[in-house]
């Protein structure tokens, strides 16, 4: 029961977090690029849009899904989500060290870690059998 809870709590967070951003790289991508140190134009307004669609997309899936009780299904999304928060962590770290972007992207990459882990704490914990006969099954 504890775990529903935190699911709850952690998908209706993530789905206004997500909702939040697909208005700002959708509205104001100027505002979003330049806070993070990155030169804009044309082509990166044209992909800011595009990354606020998808983040729409996560915001409406997990704000239906925070009433899913366990199931294959959830499973696969918290998951998937912590997969895609952990990528988001890598990419950010990764330009950041190669001088693209500025140290405003530590927000981000502490929120997606925290996240990241999360979800993935949420997979490991609802897991029906361990982890080493999954990937012997798979």
């Amino acid at each position: 029961m504890k775990t529903f809870n935190f699911f709850k709590i952690l998908t209706s967070f993530t789905a206004i977090l997500c909702c939040y951003l697909f208005f700002l790289l959708c509205l104001s991508p100027q505002s979003f690029l330049f806070d993070l140190g990155i030169e804009g134009n044309e082509p990166a307004y044209f992909i800011s849009r595009r990354a606020g669609m998808l983040m729409l997309g996560i915001s409406v899936l997990l704000f239906f899904a925070r009433n899913v009780p366990h199931s294959p299904a959830r499973q696969a999304i918290v998951l998937s989500i912590s997969v895609t928060m952990f990528g988001l962590v890598i990419a950010g770290s990764y330009e950041f060290l190669r001088g693209y972007v500025n140290s405003a992207i530590f927000g981000p990459i502490v929120t997606e870690s925290i996240l990241a882990a999360s979800f993935f704490y949420i997979w490991l914990s609802n897991q029906k059998q361990p982890l080493r006969l999954l990937l012997e099954k798979g």
